[in-house]
């Protein structure tokens, strides 16, 4: 099984990584980390070298993919297989409203459970 961990280079979603691994370790789960960008002209290899390095030594499995395309729509498209346990993700940054854009078309998409974790939990 498989925990989908979108990364979009903010603090709060590097620290997703830490509830992944723990998550992860008890499960006997793969993280799956991912960075969507907008084109081929802006790939994510910085984020997804720094979630690795999080990754590195914690006993985990764990892969990493960059695709292209809407946030949403390839979070969703990640998961959308039965050996996705759950995605988890920051909330986000909601200007008006509790979550973010991505994270609440996340919840209204996914078929699987969705973790969505607070910059401030411990």
């Amino acid at each position: 099984m498989k925990i989908v961990v979108p990364l979009d280079g903010s603090n709060a979603g590097f620290k997703v990584i830490h509830h992944a691994i723990e998550l992860a370790s008890l499960y006997g789960d793969e993280v799956v980390l991912l960075n969507i960008q907008p084109s081929l002209q802006e790939l994510g290899l910085p984020t997804i070298k720094k979630g690795g390095h999080m990754l590195q030594g914690e006993g985990v499995k764990y892969s990493a993919k960059v695709r292209i395309g809407i946030p949403a729509m390839e979070i969703i498209a990640e998961s959308n297989d039965k050996e996705t346990r759950f995605i988890a993700m920051a909330v986000g940054k909601g200007k008006e409203e509790a979550i973010g854009s991505v994270s609440k078309q996340v919840l209204l998409l996914a078929k699987c459970p969705v973790l969505l974790i607070p910059e401030h939990a411990e």
